[in-house]
């Protein structure tokens, strides 16, 4: 049977805290856990500290090269090739209007095709993977950045005009390796080196264009005219609350010459002469 009075026990009833219940003892420095909470689950983690990662730094505006993906960079690069297609659309659609007076726009010439299948493949499906290669390398790779200069834009076209390039050349291996059973080797040479380079080149012009167009819509100043009154236009500054005293003291009083009252200063009041009044009648 245990005294009530020894000390060890008093210490063992009242606990760690001393609040009267007993609670564990923290984790000693030389103890396998760690003091980083983890999970809900537990109240200390069990393995190692993992330090957190550093921020990421923000890519050179300077750079050709500036990977990264964000919303800014994807409509930049919608902007540009989206403008590149209308134009070839309505360049097409001219050559369309105009070829259609002399022949029929559904007849067939040549190869077999129509004006309208022609115009729908000009304009869409065989520029289509330079479209696609452009848009990719100037959301993720090359972006058209508000912070960034003009000349580094202009470059940054350049390398999507020419990935745009490399991607008719990537479809041109496929389309030319079956045209080659047909017709040869030249036909290879044609779909792999030179119609990309006829088509990608043009294209890269215009890309120049449209990316330029992108940068200033980018970057222009967001925000309507202010209203005549609001804060920060002409003419709404506040006059000042009270002008400060004068640190000049008047001259000292001659004799014989009559002595005027102190001018009060700007926007306050003058004083009463006398504020008790006169003399009392008798």
């Amino acid at each position: 049977m245990s005294n009530p009075g020894d000390p060890q026990r008093s210490q063992q009833d009242r606990g760690y805290y001393g609040a009267g219940w007993s609670q564990p003892a923290p984790p000693q420095p030389g103890s396998s856990r760690s003091a980083v909470p983890s999970q809900p689950g537990g109240p200390y983690a069990a393995g190692p500290y993992a330090p957190p990662r550093p921020p990421r730094q923000p890519a050179d505006p300077r750079k050709a090269w500036a990977p990264g993906a964000s919303v800014t960079n994807t409509a930049g690069a919608l902007i540009a090739v989206v403008s590149l297609v209308l134009v070839e659309f309505v360049s097409g659609m001219i050559g369309l209007i105009g070829t259609s007076l002399v022949v029929h726009p559904f007849s067939t010439y040549g190869t077999g095709d129509s004006l309208v299948s022609g115009f729908v493949t000009g304009v869409f499906l065989a520029p289509f993977p330079f479209y696609a290669g452009a848009f990719l390398a100037l959301a993720f790779l090359t972006p058209i950045a508000r912070r960034s200069p003009l000349p580094t834009v202009l470059l940054r076209a350049v390398l999507a005009g020419a990935a745009g390039t490399i991607a008719l050349a990537l479809v041109g291996v496929f389309t030319g390796s079956v045209g080659a059973i047909r017709s040869g080797g030249a036909r290879l040479v044609i779909d792999v080196f030179t119609t990309p380079l006829q088509n990608g080149v043009p294209f890269t012009v215009m890309l120049l264009a449209t990316s330029t167009a992108a940068w200033l819509w980018l970057g222009r100043p967001r925000g309507g005219r202010r209203a005549p009154g609001a804060p920060g236009t002409p003419g709404t500054v506040r006059p000042a609350d009270a002008v400060p005293p004068a640190t000049v003291q008047p001259p000292a009083p001659q004799h014989g010459v009559p002595q005027q009252p102190p001018v009060p200063p700007y926007g306050g009041q003058q004083p009463p002469t006398n504020p008790w009044g006169g003399p009392a009648p008798r």
